[in-house]
């Protein structure tokens, strides 16, 4: 299991947003096992 994380946010900014999924990697691929949906405000979608 494995955290994928980014931050967004103005270099030498005060404010941001962090978003962050949890993921198992296998040797048959990956499965998402966060289950909170993101904004989609947030993530540009």
């Amino acid at each position: 299991v494995i955290a994928v994380e980014s931050y967004v946010g103005r270099h030498g900014g005060h404010e941001g947003v962090k978003l962050e999924q949890q993921v198992l990697i296998t040797a048959s691929g990956h499965e998402i096992l966060s289950t909170y949906p993101f904004d989609r405000r947030l993530v540009g979608a």
